[in-house]
């Protein structure tokens, strides 16, 4: 079994195999013709394309969304229907409370515009059924909402 050689021992290894060619290297003048010159030249630039193109891979994302761009006109802007739910009125009532207002959890689940209720509305209230958030009537009515 090969076992992979720790860094150092790596280098070590490599220094000397670069010392022991430099040693035993001879003094003959290197000669070299057009045809291995072309095949040189044509490898390098192989292997710098080559590294553009992983180097260019790597910065791109690998999932791009693409951008939704919806055109609306200005006189056509949906706008929601700020309608309350009156199977989610109730009249709440506790030790020092009366109140007329729509239970939180109701309206989260009927109201498609979930996001348009106004969080000054809702309220943290203690019932004879515990603490509920009811969203208090005349809070919505007087920011644009009506009951169905």
């Amino acid at each position: 079994m090969i076992k992979a050689l720790s860094r150092p021992v790596a280098a070590a290894a490599l220094a000397l195999a670069v010392t022991i060619g430099g040693i035993t290297a001879t003094t003959t003048a290197a000669r070299a013709d057009n045809d291995q010159l072309r095949t040189f030249l044509g490898a390098a630039a192989g292997l710098v394309i080559l590294g553009h193109i992983l180097e260019e891979n790597r910065n791109q994302p690998r999932y791009v969304p693409v951008p939704t761009t919806r055109y609306v006109s200005p006189g056509l802007v949906p706008v929601p229907r700020l309608v309350a739910p009156s199977g989610c009125f109730s009249h709440f009532r506790g030790p020092n409370l009366q109140l007329r207002g729509f239970g939180a959890h109701c309206m989260h689940t009927h109201v498609p515009y979930r996001a348009s209720l106004p969080d000054r509305c809702l309220e943290h209230v203690f019932t004879y059924q515990g603490w509920r958030y009811v969203y208090d009537a005349q809070c919505l009515y007087s920011n644009g909402w009506r009951r169905s």
